[in-house]
């Protein structure tokens, strides 16, 4: 993959400045071209291989963006992506790093303010059973009216989604000086980990430091098992007992003896002044030396059960494994055609195998993460071209093992592999394949490259010639088909808004659809077909033309065309794709499985609350973009404002 700089355009993005490069993700500054509006994004590094956890950090986000919709949370904003980033609103400010840190407490109302917002969000998260994980002052953002933005969900954890973090990374996970004991023996589902870190902000808010050393040692990290923090007023005599009192709840090492939720710690900061002076809330002295050489018992992880999942409808696995094969494009494509026929959720592994180290010594562990990272991105895109989101895994240890016991674990009713990465040995020892298929808890197939490709090879066949695997893969190059052509007729209607000046010219035999309708130019058989198909190609091109003429002076006339003929004339090529699924099954006497998509009459645009990629985000996208637009038309016409001034 290219590495971006200053000046790419990514999208419909132009890169305008870089904010921040860590080792996880590099962060712009972006112009959306469409609105002109500022934007941050978020590109994830591609060296997974050392670190897998920025797959797994961006993966994260990702998810979780879709469902964050509070005013102290970045916003996130979707949209269809050529490779995989996050885009944020972009908030003019600097983090609460830049306000507290060594040696520079807050004062004391304006740390209770910023304590209050931030209990808000917090409380939202916990309501919704998410639990951020990584509060700290780099991931708030405050601007110029000292308003809170909450950023960075890639730790967080969610009751609603597969933990794979927890089922993938071993080392425990956030920033070391500021996350609870508990979570430093892996624990990522209880809140009260959340009301530790924000009772260590309020401490270094008003101390101006923190009571552990700034060091990722993980045997350093671990003495706070068995040691209790000094108290905040050891540092800063002049906190009242009081806050003392609340802060040492909120970072009790055992996670009972803290406040069992963000509202009861919210409450006792707002009511401060008539909290009750206690001991500890008074102490203002480090403890004798010898209590402090002798740690205390260690913790454990809290009582306190987590809520169980909710529980959704519960849809078939699938998983693809051997990524990294020469023949995963066969393996993807099986997979995708196997999640359409069953509507299947789709897992991607990829096994870290321990005796690779030596070629990756030759090549460059990081060279190869990085090529990896860009099948992985192949792979992710051919997915979600039909709105499918497939979980990626990144897995050390030996291949066999670890598929079989993913299989058990996701209940999995298929495996699909690409050929093996070894060449076959006597006996087909060295095949991963073989042991897969002779002993595995879920059925394993052997991805084959097909020798019937519908686009070009189906014109050459008469329609009785058809077996049930050539009919089951046009069938999949049906929904390939309607989906391509959603993709066309958005990315034509982008480009024109965004370029004005270019020259777009519209040959109906550009797209998928056409070429396909003209391979059947001179085949009478196909003719039912083609007599379907044709005057709906026809109208999307007509269609396409009246908008590029009226892109760059009339955007009310194209949302029309859009929303009122281009959209339905989707949903019409949808059942007339599905008509024509019927019209090639009609010869079998054992026709293969169906596909959904193509038999269950709703037509995906018509539905705007799924939760969607690929083209069909774009549709939406384009939908909204158009509206947008045309508010911005009318309300700069000097008509209509004399008209509203008057």
């Amino acid at each position: 993959m290219a590495v971006l700089k200053v000046g790419d355009i990514l999208d419909i993005f132009i890169l305008r400045s870089k904010l921040h490069e860590g080792p996880l993700s590099i962060i712009f500054l972006a112009e959306d071209l469409l609105s002109r509006q500022q934007v941050v994004l978020k590109i994830p590094c591609s060296d997974v291989l050392n670190q897998p956890i920025i797959l797994y950090h961006y993966q994260n986000e990702d998810r979780l963006s879709r469902i964050l919709n509070h005013p102290g949370i970045i916003e996130y904003i979707h949209r269809q992506k050529s490779r995989q980033y996050l885009i944020m609103e972009y908030v003019k400010g600097k983090d609460l790093r830049s306000c507290i840190g060594k040696n520079r407490p807050l004062e004391l109302n304006a740390a209770l303010a910023l304590m209050d917002q931030l209990c808000s969000v917090v409380a939202w998260l916990h309501e919704r059973g998410i639990v951020h994980l990584d509060l700290k002052p780099e991931n708030i953002i405050c601007d110029s009216n000292s308003t809170i933005k909450v950023v960075d969900f890639g730790l967080a954890s969610c009751r609603n989604l597969p933990d794979l973090l927890a089922m993938d990374l071993k080392n425990p996970l956030g920033t070391p000086w500021y996350i609870a004991p508990e979570q430093l023996l892996g624990e990522r589902a209880d809140p009260r980990c959340d009301i530790y870190t924000m009772g260590m902000l309020l401490y270094e808010m008003f101390t101006g430091r923190l009571p552990w050393p700034r060091t990722s040692k993980l045997r350093v990290a671990r003495r706070r098992l068995g040691q209790d923090p000094a108290p905040p007023r050891y540092y800063n005599i002049n906190i009242p007992p009081r806050i003392q009192s609340i802060i040492l709840r909120a970072i009790a090492r055992h996670a009972d003896d803290r406040y069992g939720s963000v509202a009861e710690l919210r409450h006792d900061l707002s009511q401060w002044r008539q909290h009750p002076v206690t001991e500890q809330g008074s102490i203002c002295k480090l403890p004798p030396l010898w209590r402090r050489l002798l740690p205390k018992a260690g913790i454990s992880l809290g009582s306190g059960k987590p809520p169980d999942p909710v529980k959704s409808i519960d849809k078939p696995q699938i998983i693809g494994a051997l990524i990294d094969a020469p023949g995963s494009d066969n393996m993807l494509a099986e997979i995708k055609k196997q999640a359409l026929i069953r509507s299947a959720e789709i897992t991607l592994v990829h096994v870290i195998e321990e005796e690779s180290d030596s070629h990756f010594r030759r090549y460059g562990i990081t060279v190869e993460g990085e090529k990896l990272m860009a099948r992985i991105e192949k792979a992710v895109q051919l997915f979600r071209r039909c709105s499918i989101d497939p979980s990626i895994r990144l897995v050390r240890g030996e291949t066999v093992d670890i598929l079989r016991q993913l299989c058990t674990d996701l209940d999995a009713e298929l495996m699909v592999l690409a050929g093996s990465r070894k060449k076959q040995g006597i006996l087909r020892s060295a095949s991963v394949c073989h042991f897969l298929e002779s002993n595995n808890p879920c059925r394993v197939v052997v991805a084959e490259e097909s020798a019937f490709s519908p686009a070009t090879g189906l014109a050459a066949l008469q329609p009785e010639q058809l077996t049930a695997g050539q009919v089951l893969a046009c069938d999949i190059f049906l929904v390939d088909l309607w989906y391509e052509h959603l993709h066309y007729h958005t990315d034509v209607i982008y480009r024109k808004l965004m370029y004005p000046d270019d020259n777009i010219v519209l040959s109906e035999k550009d797209c998928l659809f056409g070429r396909f309708l003209d391979s059947f130019a001179a085949e009478t058989s196909w003719q039912e077909i083609t007599s379907i198909l044709t005057p709906i190609h026809k109208r999307f091109h007509q269609l396409a033309d009246q908008m590029v003429e009226h892109c760059e002076h009339d955007p009310a006339t194209i949302q029309n065309l859009y929303i009122h003929e281009l959209l339905p004339l989707s949903c019409r090529l949808k059942n007339e794709l599905a008509r024509i699924s019927l019209i090639l099954r009609a010869h079998l006497d054992l026709p293969p499985p169906e596909v959904p998509f193509l038999t269950d009459n709703i037509c995906p645009v018509t539905q705007k609350d799924l939760d969607c990629y690929g083209p069909l985000l774009r549709a939406f996208n384009l939908e909204r973009d158009l509206c947008s637009l045309n508010l911005g038309k009318e309300e700069s016409t000097p008509g209509r404002q004399s008209a509203e001034n008057n």
